[in-house]
């Protein structure tokens, strides 16, 4: 790894300390001593400190993934590596590695922590697979962290808890194998928003759409579906039920339970694949947001990485919502892992929340949180946020069809012990609607759980 990769992943991993711990926890971080040296350097090491080997090859795939108990869960973290030589001991709670430490105190982490967070963060797997589905995304099952459940599998927090309890002990004159007996961490936070896709439920796609799925059965010369027919008249005559005023009872649950959203606006061209219901409601939706909530926009499928047509699409969003545009995600989650970041940063977005997988949940940079993504043709950090899409309604629901709360309950709680962020993204249109039964009421179940765990609730530019 190169200096500027090195001090890249040092910044970020102080950063988020800073972001989701306790000022006691950061202090002892900021305290701690970290060296960053090659295998043969660090194995010279002598004295109470951290040396974390940067020459130890990895190559984007997870190897022999293990997990630590942790404060009543688990620390997921995988490509393990040896000892330096046999005088350093292996700390094993419960009999899994951690860290390897020398008498003398030097302490090494067990897994090969520089390149597996660098490479989680920059994206080298995406950028070095050619794989991609029809939209141009790089999905889920894609990955190779696609078995064994480490898509939810937050490694770059896990390893971040693991640094902060060894910080503390060593700040403390304790054994680097003391483990803390509560967390530290803050409480986790949910970052919610609302791609507002549909505005009204008349517009041309929807409709023929509804009747394609009337007509379907009469091919196995079965009776048509009636009810595709009812929601085709029912919008046609009230065209904002189930959308439009979806949007404002969202906003009024949201307030009623202590949490607020981003709403992100698709306007531009229209079509299958654009802004469904134009751009004349927009002004009217954007008067129904708290002032002190967010607005953003949601790229337009055909602005991805067209500097013209993105330039007018956040000005017309802007002369449209009255508001400054600073923040956005992609239509159909559109992203270029080698593009993205930095014409983003270009167009003057200042967060996206683009970086999510359109079939599945999980930690597509390996981190339940915002981060500044590295620059490789600049050697540093861009100056964009990013907070990476964790949970969208309908990937939640197909993959944990009987439980969908129960999942997101998995990995809040998680985040109670090791700190961080997720993102969970609803669209108006699964929210109160007749047509998609299988959400009724999930998103006030998903708030009313949050609440209870004493979730923190941001929008993601007040991440900072």
């Amino acid at each position: 790894m190169t200096p500027s990769q090195l001090k890249y992943l040092e910044c970020s991993l102080r950063d988020h300390v800073k972001r989701y711990f306790e000022l006691d926890a950061v202090e002892a971080f900021d305290a701690l001593s970290i060296r960053w040296l090659s295998m043969e350097e660090a194995k010279t090491q002598r004295g109470r400190m951290l040396v974390i080997p940067v020459d130890v090859p990895a190559d984007g795939k997870p190897t022999s993934p293990w997990r630590v108990p942790f404060l009543g869960t688990e620390l997921t973290l995988w490509n393990p590596i040896d000892p330096p030589s046999e005088d350093w001991a292996v700390r094993q709670p419960h009999g899994r590695p951690l860290w390897h430490i020398h008498p003398s105190g030097t302490v090494m982490p067990a897994w090969n922590l520089a390149p597996t967070l660098f490479g989680l963060l920059s994206l080298e797997e995406e950028i070095s697979l050619e794989d991609r589905d029809r939209h141009g995304r790089f999905t889920g099952s894609m990955s190779h962290r696609s078995s064994g459940a480490l898509l939810e599998a937050p490694i770059f927090n896990d390893s971040v808890a693991a640094l902060v309890e060894l910080a503390i002990n060593i700040r403390n004159n304790r054994p680097a194998t003391d483990e803390l007996t509560s967390s530290v961490a803050l409480p986790p936070v949910i970052v919610l928003s609302h791609d507002l896709d549909q505005l009204r439920g008349n517009d041309l796609w929807t409709q023929t759409v509804r009747l394609v799925r009337m007509s379907r059965p009469m091919l196995k010369l079965r009776p048509p579906n009636m009810k595709y027919l009812w929601y085709f008249f029912y919008n046609l005559v009230f065209p904002r039920k189930f959308y439009f005023e979806n949007i404002v009872g969202m906003i009024e649950v949201e307030r009623m339970l202590g949490f607020r959203s981003t709403q992100y606006f698709l306007n531009g061209s229209g079509g299958r694949f654009g802004a469904r219901s134009g751009s004349k409601m927009i002004p009217e939706v954007a008067a129904r947001i708290p002032a002190n909530w967010s607005a953003g926009i949601h790229y337009n499928y055909d602005t991805y990485l067209e500097e013209s047509a993105f330039k007018s699409q956040v000005d017309e969003l802007k002369r449209l919502a009255n508001r400054q545009i600073v923040t956005g995600r992609a239509h159909y989650l559109r992203f270029d892992p080698a593009k993205s970041w930095r014409f983003l940063s270009q167009m003057g977005i200042k967060v996206d929340e683009s970086l999510g997988y359109p079939d599945r949940i999980g930690y597509r940079a390996g981190i339940a949180g915002v981060f500044r993504p590295y620059d490789p043709q600049e050697a540093s950090m861009l100056s964009l946020l990013e907070m990476p899409l964790v949970i969208m309604e309908s990937t939640l629901v197909n993959q944990y069809p009987d439980d969908p709360v129960g999942a997101v309950e998995r990995l809040l709680s998680h985040l109670q012990k090791v700190g961080g962020a997720i993102s969970v993204l609803f669209h108006p249109g699964s929210f109160c609607n007749p047509e998609e039964p299988v959400y009724a009421g999930l998103y006030f179940k998903i708030l009313k759980m949050a609440r209870n765990l004493g979730a923190a609730s941001l929008n993601a530019d007040e991440l900072k």
